[in-house]
C-alpha cells in the first residue's frame, strides 16, 4: 500500500478495494476495544445523571456520574490522540497526528459534542434548565447525543474496513460500540421505553368515537403503543447491523438486549427489573434460534428477517407479563396481543425495505 509519504508500508488487515482508501491507517483489535469500552462507560454515566435527574438527587458538576461521564469523555479523547499517534509510528507515517481509518467520525463527533456542551451553558442562562422531556428535545442536548454517537463509532467504522473479519478478536469491539450508540438513542428516546413503560395499566375508556373523552381515554394507550414500536427499532436496527455486518455471534442479541433493558431500569431506579429478566430470557430464545437456523445454513438475510420479526414478538409479552405480576395489566386483549405483533410487523417491514446486503465473494460469516 502506498502512503501519502511516498513510502510502501504492508498494513495488516486493511486492503485498497471494498471502499478502502490509499494511505488508510489501522488501529488494532485492541485499541479499538478500549475505545469501545470508554465508550459504555460515558454511556453508563449518561443513565446513572439521567436517573439522579428523574430522582430529584442532589445535583452539582462534583457528583460520582458527572466524574464517569467527563472523566470518561476526556479519556476516549485522549484515547483518539494516542492511537492516532501509535498507528502513525506503527505504519511509519510521519504525520504523528494521523487519524486511524474509521476515526474521522468520532474526531467530528468529539467536536460537536464541545459545541453542543457550550451551547447549553448559553441555552440555559437564556431559558433556564430543562427537565423531563424538554430536557430530552432540547437543542443543545440532541446535538450532544450527536456528536456522543459520532464519538463512539469509531471501533464499529474501523471493523467495517477490515478485510478479515473473522477473528474473534475483532468481534468484541464493534459490537461494544453498536451497544453504546444504541444506548445514546435509546436514552435520547426514552420518554416512550417500551422496557419501562407502565401505559398497560392505565384501562382505555370506552366514550363515543369522535368525542373529546374517546380521544384523552386512548392517547395514554396510543403512547403506549408507541413505546413498543419504537423500542422494537432501537433494539432490531444495531442487531441487524451486527448480523449483516458478520459480527454477530451466540449471545449478541441477549448481550445488547440485556444492556438496553438494564440501562433504562436505570432511569427508574431499578423498579422494572422483572423487565430486563423477561427481556434476557426472549433474547436468549432468539439467539438460540439463530443458532439452530444456522446450522441449516439460513442466509444472512433470512437471520436478519428473524431477529426483526422474533424479538418483539418475544419480548414484549414477557414485558407485559412482568408489569402484570408488579401492577396489574388494564389493557384489553386486543392490545396485549396485538402490540407484539403490530411491533414484529413493523421491524420485519423496516428491515425488509432495506434490501439485501451487498454480496462480497472473499468474506465468511464467521458463525
Amino acid at each position: 500500500m502506498t502512503l501519502n509519504n511516498g513510502k510502501n508500508a504492508q498494513q495488516p488487515g486493511y486492503g485498497t478495494g471494498n471502499g478502502i482508501q490509499r494511505g488508510a491507517l489501522a488501529s488494532t483489535a485492541a485499541e479499538d476495544l478500549v475505545a469501545a469500552v470508554l465508550g459504555l462507560v460515558i454511556v453508563t454515566a449518561v443513565y446513572f445523571d439521567g436517573r439522579a435527574h428523574i430522582l430529584g438527587l442532589p445535583d452539582s458538576f462534583f457528583t460520582p456520574w458527572h466524574g464517569f461521564l467527563y472523566g470518561g469523555l476526556l479519556l476516549l479523547v485522549a484515547w483518539l490522540a494516542v492511537i492516532s499517534r501509535t498507528t502513525a509510528r506503527r505504519h511509519r507515517v510521519e504525520r504523528a497526528g494521523r487519524i486511524p481509518a474509521g476515526y474521522g467520525p468520532a474526531v467530528v463527533g468529539a467536536g460537536l459534542f464541545l459545541a453542543g456542551g457550550v451551547g447549553d451553558m448559553v441555552w440555559h442562562q437564556i431559558f433556564g434548565v430543562e427537565s423531563g422531556i424538554d430536557a430530552l428535545l432540547s437543542p443543545t442536548h440532541l446535538l450532544m447525543f450527536a456528536g456522543a454517537s459520532l464519538l463512539l463509532s469509531g471501533p464499529v467504522r474501523s471493523f467495517g474496513l477490515r478485510v478479515d473479519r473473522r477473528s474473534p478478536a475483532n468481534l468484541l469491539a464493534p459490537t461494544l460500540g453498536v451497544v453504546g450508540i444504541a444506548g445514546i438513542a435509546a436514552f435520547a428516546l426514552s420518554f416512550l421505553s417500551g422496557f419501562i413503560t407502565d401505559y398497560a395499566t392505565i384501562g382505555v375508556g370506552h366514550a363515543p368515537e369522535g368525542t373529546d373523552e374517546h380521544n384523552v381515554a386512548e392517547a395514554l394507550a396510543s403512547a403506549g403503543v408507541a413505546s413498543y414500536l419504537l423500542t422494537s427499532l432501537v433494539m432490531v436496527v444495531p442487531l441487524v447491523f451486527l448480523v449483516r455486518s458478520r459480527a454477530a455471534v451466540p449471545g449478541t442479541v441477549t448481550g445488547v438486549v440485556g444492556f438496553l433493558a438494564l440501562m433504562a431500569t436505570i432511569l427508574v431506579d431499578f423498579r422494572t427489573l422483572g423487565t430486563v429478566y423477561a427481556a434476557v430470557a426472549a433474547a436468549a430464545a432468539v439467539d438460540v434460534l439463530l443458532l439452530v437456523l444456522r446450522r441449516f445454513h439460513l442466509p444472512m438475510r433470512g437471520q436478519e428477517l428473524v431477529v426483526a420479526s422474533a424479538l418483539p414478538l418475544l419480548v414484549w409479552p414477557g414485558q407485559l407479563l412482568a408489569t402484570n405480576a408488579v401492577k396489574g395489566v388494564q389493557w384489553s386483549a386486543e392490545l396485549v396481543t396485538g402490540v407484539p405483533i403490530l411491533a414484529a410487523l413493523i421491524s420485519f417491514g423496516a428491515v425488509f425495505v432495506l434490501g439485501a446486503p451487498a454480496q462480497t465473494g472473499h468474506r465468511r460469516n464467521p458463525m
